[in-house]
């Protein structure tokens, strides 16, 4: 299954991310110009919840982070890491 693939793959590289690096939902939701308030409703989820993810106070589980990435239409890797590092 794909997203056992994907949820698999990130798991053993997560140790190599630091926390900065898992504030790009921020980033992506201001690409797109998408709010933290639409990403709630899709995901239906508390706006304080996307908050708490953007400002890195919690972080959605490997499963959310797949919906996050899959509602965003973006590589969950785009949701962790900065490609232009």
């Amino acid at each position: 299954m794909i997203i056992k693939k994907n949820v698999n793959t990130f798991a053993l590289n997560l140790n190599k991310i630091t926390m900065d690096d898992l504030n790009r939902l921020k980033v992506v939701l201001v690409e797109q110009k998408k709010t933290g308030k639409w990403l709630a409703e899709q995901l239906d989820v508390s706006v304080t919840t996307i908050s708490r993810w953007c400002s890195n106070a919690s972080q959605p589980d490997l499963q959310t982070l797949n919906k996050i990435a899959k509602v965003l239409n973006v590589n969950v890797k785009d949701l962790l890491t900065d490609n232009e590092k």
